[in-house]
């Protein structure tokens, strides 16, 4: 019987451990999605303004190189045959992640003027998009830093509580 309770007991402390990590692991996805998307606007910015290609083959050749295919805004505005701003919206909708509300207000800012403007109208709107991306990140990293370290040990700490109650 003391067996199956130290088992039990075990088991409680590694699944609210469990638990704190994955809760601090969405600090640092968060900072990841946005470093991504912060490089997807550079490629963007790139491309538009040497290439000239359409803005749906930029979004297919960002979302091969690189999101890996996986699911996100760029592929998801390719795929869809809304006009682009519309589909832009759409996605930053569907693509929630690890994102706040903040994240994808300023996302869905760069999609009102996509496609509608010239080619410098255009490259404004990314280095926007993209200095307030930067500021997000900073942000996120701030949290990461403070929050991170703070959920693991919550984790912990419930699970150890939880332990003693039921000793």
């Amino acid at each position: 019987m003391l067996i199956l309770k130290s088992l039990g007991l075990i088991g409680i402390l590694l699944i609210c451990s469990y638990l704190g990590i994955i809760k601090s692991k969405t600090f640092e996805d968060r900072v990841l999605e946005l470093t991504k998307f912060q490089n997807a606007l550079v490629m963007f910015k790139t491309k538009i303004e040497f290439t000239h290609e359409p803005i749906k083959s930029i979004f297919a050749e960002i979302s091969k190189v690189i999101y890996k295919d996986e699911e996100n805004i760029f592929l998801y505005t390719t795929k869809n045959q809304n006009n682009i701003c519309n589909s832009w919206n759409d996605g930053a909708d569907k693509i929630k992640k690890d994102f706040t509300k903040e994240d994808i207000e300023i996302i869905k800012m760069m999609g009102k003027l996509l496609g509608k403007t010239d080619i410098d109208g255009q490259v404004n709107e990314i280095e926007l998009t993209k200095s307030l991306i930067e500021k997000q990140i900073e942000k996120a990293e701030f949290e990461k830093a403070k929050n991170s370290k703070l959920y693991k040990t919550i984790g912990v700490v419930c699970g150890i509580g939880i332990c003693i109650i039921l000793i």
